[in-house]
């Protein structure tokens, strides 16, 4: 009985004295040992909450870049698995200085405050890294040692990066109307439709329309445009002059559109492109006004015309 009233003791003590273990952050922290030029024989610590970070990651996922951005000063390190391999976790032994390394020798550069070394030895032990596309980090942890110009004094350094999951990439959505319009007093066509994105953006709407106007001749024109695009369906308008001399008339009609824009987050290119038949109708309306026009004139020419040979 006393045994186990002991053992349940020492369980509430155990459980009454137990602290969950701090969330991961992001930090960069370094000790640099009397001699060691970068460091200048000096203890740091650097957090989001006192530093300005920023990470990114090639798109083989061979070299990591990190930026540390105190009040007043400024730490760049640099990681990079030997040539073929991605930064993974595991050790990387007789590292040299990126970006100058072999071929088959990882990288390593840490330098701040206006100090770098012209040549530098070292190792690092990746303990996490987890990436996303576009260069973007979400979860990254390692532990570096160098040694600059040959010394005997090392800098011993550690990294953690700790993103949110990253964003979904931008998306564009184009649609064209399967209807255009021939206007018959310009010789221009105007073709329509909408275009939706996942994220606020402006996207460069460009395009060409094509018709086959005979056997041997053909209208064609381009247009480019700005369009401020968002998560509702944009509408947009565009007006093509023909060139060449031939105009758009009734009929079928070649449309290539291409939409680009940047990636808000990850600063990348997007671009989509569609190729549609369309039909272009007559402008009727312009069609009933040139029309009228034409009619009120030979009417002044009949009035004209009677007053001459009647005397009206």
């Amino acid at each position: 009985m006393r045994l186990i009233f002991g053992l349940l003791v020492m369980m509430a003590t155990s459980v009454g004295t137990w602290i969950p273990a701090a969330p991961a952050q992001t930090f960069l922290s370094f000790t640099s040992q009397a001699g060691d030029y970068i460091g200048q024989g000096e203890t740091h610590l650097f957090t989001p909450t006192d530093s300005g970070f920023t990470s990114m990651i090639s798109q083989d996922n061979r070299e990591l870049a990190v930026s540390v951005l105190p009040s007043s000063s400024f730490w760049d390190l640099h990681l990079t698995a030997p040539v073929g391999t991605k930064l993974l976790p595991g050790v990387y032994e007789g590292a040299s200085r990126w970006p100058f390394q072999a071929p088959p020798t990882p990288g390593l550069d840490f330098s701040g405050d206006g100090r770098g070394c012209n040549t530098s030895t070292g190792r690092f032990v990746v303990l996490e890294a987890v990436y996303a596309p576009f260069g973007y980090v979400e979860r990254f942890h390692a532990t570096f040692e160098q040694h600059c110009e040959g010394g005997a004094s090392a800098l011993f350094g550690e990294i953690q990066i700790v993103n949110p999951p990253p964003p979904a990439p931008l998306t564009i959505d184009l649609t064209l109307d399967l209807k255009g319009m021939a206007q018959q007093v310009s010789g221009a066509a105007t073709v329509s439709g909408t275009i939706q994105c996942s994220q606020a953006t402006t996207v460069q709407l460009s395009g060409a329309v094509a018709q086959r106007a005979s056997r041997v001749a053909l209208a064609n024109g381009s247009f480019s445009l700005s369009v401020s695009c968002s998560s509702a369906p944009t509408p947009w308008t565009a007006t093509v002059p023909a060139q060449g001399g031939v105009p758009f008339n009734h009929g079928p009609a070649q449309v290539d559109l291409t939409g680009s824009a940047t990636d808000p987050n990850f600063g990348v290119p997007v671009t989509v492109q569609s190729s549609t038949l369309i039909q272009l109708n007559c402008d009727t309306h312009a069609r009933k006004h040139r029309e009228h026009h034409q009619e009120h004139h030979r009417g002044q020419d009949r009035e004209h015309w009677g007053e001459k040979h009647y005397g009206r």
